[in-house]
């Protein structure tokens, strides 16, 4: 499955919010998720966090297990959430999380991300 956004990036998902789709995420890759919550008829972004020195599998299992991101630790209902993510680059991560919290910041992401902000993130 794939999802792609409004820059044409491909993201791996959704997939549901379970342990059991987590597990199924290379051991090793980085990049930045998102968290999706249902809204009617679309999925909304809830949050979107970066995988740099953690793997994607490890930051997903985290806040599925209720840790990490304060919000996302405490979902309801977490099997109508799902998730979607991007392989890239530290540097990649960082500055797509950053334009994201930037320009349309979800409602689960608390702090700004100005640092790494770069005003065009479609070459990602």
């Amino acid at each position: 499955m794939s999802y792609t956004d409004r820059y044409y990036r491909t993201w791996n998902g959704p997939f549901a919010f379970t342990q059991v789709e987590i597990s199924k995420i290379p051991p090793r890759m980085m990049g930045v998720y998102q968290l999706l919550y249902p809204n009617e008829q679309e999925k909304l972004v809830a949050y979107i966090g970066i995988a740099t020195g953690a793997t994607i599998k490890q930051r997903l299992s985290s806040h599925f297990n209720g840790r990490g991101n304060w919000a996302a630790a405490r979902l309801a209902r977490p099997e109508d959430w799902e998730f979607i993510y991007y392989e890239c680059s530290a540097t990649d991560a960082r500055q797509i999380e950053a334009h994201v919290v930037s320009d349309d910041k979800p409602p689960f992401n608390v702090r700004p991300e100005y640092r790494h902000y770069i005003p065009s993130i479609s070459i990602h």
